[in-house]
């Protein structure tokens, strides 16, 4: 894929960093000769290759130099805490590390802590192997087999320990080609880089669909929102596919003049809810609503709301992607009807079928007659627009009493002076739960009086025990909330 992208756009602007643009020709100019640097270090076929590495063209070269000498993309977080990196090293057997060279001296301390068999290869600006005295020789590259791993990914871990996902090289050209076809993508469009390329939203969603259609990249390393709406308006950049906080921030962004984002002609949110009123501000500054895309890192992309008229609804994922076979699953494992709740269930060329054998305990239960249960709680209508309402595991047992967090949440989100509320189920010592919400206000507010705002609204058994406020919420790197880190924190009473 890559070198047919390369000889049809060879002149084309493919990244653009920091005002420097490297065109397709140079960047497979990059890659051949970093593949080579790989190969002189003892990478083979079936590697791993760990890329601890911020978005930019640096990653963008690493990745497919990884790919061409056979190796395994491991795409590490580097704001990730050492401690975590090197254990995502031990359970991938990560041989190499490539990094960048204003982090050399903590990447090579971290790689101290391991038995010293893991080699450092480190790039300066846009992909140049550092300290090298001369150019690696260029690696001619190779095919893989369609079944062979592209990349080791890790669950997300929100409600047990993340397990190890093998993408296949089959998988993800499949993905990427119906992202390409549904979303109309092309090589006039020029993508944001703004979600982090070390998970599966950033990765597959912007910098593969956008070197797959021939497009133009402006990866951004550090997300600012100012900064990030200057790119948009002074490139008229077109894509913009992130995670909700950063489509937040630039519809809650105090400026002086309102930046002109009209160039944009796909805002796409992932990875997490958008929620209504956040979409109603980005639409009331910016003359545009975001939509929501549904995907997780064992199945890939599975939907798009791409209804031409979006506002009428805008809380739906939208319809499944070409080839993406998705069912509601009733509690008794029957198919829900139009607009009943049920487990979401996932068949797809892109989703894996297993887990990773090197972590794949406790796990298989989720693959069942080739769909994978993804756990989300959805509904479906009458035109096949699929919702998110929940997530299964996340049901909090009130009592004997079944709880959606999300429906609490909603509730007290509608709240005039609360920004973001989270609900989480807390063991109690007769075996059920107590309900604990997390509070980000936006304005004053009390415990009591959300505890009183509830009670007018929802069922007794519904309402929360326990509410904190707080400044802000635990995310990960694709803007979910950090559920484990809220629940490790008491809460203060409010009842």
């Amino acid at each position: 894929m890559f070198a047919s992208v390369v000889r049809a756009h060879g002149p084309r602007p493919a990244i653009v960093e920091s005002g420097e643009t490297m065109t397709y020709a140079a960047l497979d100019e990059r890659v051949r000769h970093l593949a080579g640097a790989l190969e002189a270090i003892g990478v083979k076929p079936g590697h791993s290759v760990a890329l601890i590495l911020p978005n930019g063209a640096s990653f963008v070269v690493a990745y497919f130099a990884s790919l061409a000498v056979g190796g395994v993309v491991v795409p590490v977080n580097d704001a990730y805490a050492e401690r975590e990196q090197v254990r995502l090293l031990r359970e991938t057997g990560a041989g190499c590390v490539i990094g960048s060279s204003d982090r050399e001296p903590e990447l090579r301390s971290m790689l101290s802590a391991l038995d010293g068999s893991v080699k450092l290869l480190v790039l300066g600006n846009a992909g140049v192997v550092a300290h090298a005295r001369s150019w690696p020789a260029p690696s001619r590259g190779g095919l893989a087999h369609g079944d062979a791993a592209a990349m080791y990914q890790f669950s997300s871990g929100s409600t047990g320990r993340p397990k190890r996902i093998a993408r296949t090289h089959e998988q993800l050209l499949t993905e990427l080609t119906a992202l390409t076809r549904a979303l109309e993508l092309s090589s006039v469009d020029r993508f944001l880089g703004a979600a982090p390329f070390s998970h599966v939203n950033g990765l597959v969603r912007t910098m593969l669909s956008s070197i797959h259609a021939g497009g133009t990249l402006y990866p951004v390393a550090k997300f600012d929102r100012h900064a990030v709406a200057r790119l948009i308006e002074e490139h008229r950049l077109s894509v913009f596919i992130a995670v909700p906080f950063m489509f937040a921030m630039l519809a809650r962004s105090n400026v002086r003049r309102m930046p002109d984002l009209s160039s944009l002609r796909l805002c796409i949110s992932a990875s997490a809810p958008f929620p209504l009123a956040l979409n109603a501000a980005f639409r009331e500054r910016f003359g545009m609503h975001v939509r929501q895309l549904y995907g997780s890192t064992e199945t890939g992309s599975i939907s798009a709301n791409l209804c031409a008229d979006v506002s009428q609804s805008l809380d739906a994922v939208g319809t499944p992607l070409p080839g993406v076979d998705v069912r509601v699953r009733a509690v008794d494992g029957s198919e829900a009807g139009p607009d009943e709740v049920g487990e979401i269930a996932v068949k797809s060329p892109f989703a894996i079928t297993a887990y990773d054998d090197a972590s794949a305990s406790g796990g298989d239960e989720v693959f069942r007659d080739g769909y994978f249960m993804t756990g989300d709680l959805g509904r479906m209508d009458a035109e096949g627009r699929l919702y998110l309402v929940g997530r299964t595991k996340l049901l909090i047992n009130r009592g004997g009493y079944k709880v959606n967090p999300r429906e609490v949440e909603e509730v007290l989100e509608s709240h005039p002076n609360v920004n973001e509320a989270v609900v989480l189920g807390m063991p109690t010592a007769y075996g059920d739960e107590r309900i604990r919400a997390v509070v980000v206000p936006r304005g004053p507010c009390t415990e009591l009086e959300l505890v009183e705002y509830c009670r007018l609204r929802i069922a007794a058994f519904k309402v929360p025990s326990t509410i904190e406020l707080r400044d802000t919420l635990p995310r990960s790197a694709a803007g979910k909330v950090r559920r484990d880190l809220l629940r490790q924190a008491p809460g203060r009473c409010a009842c």
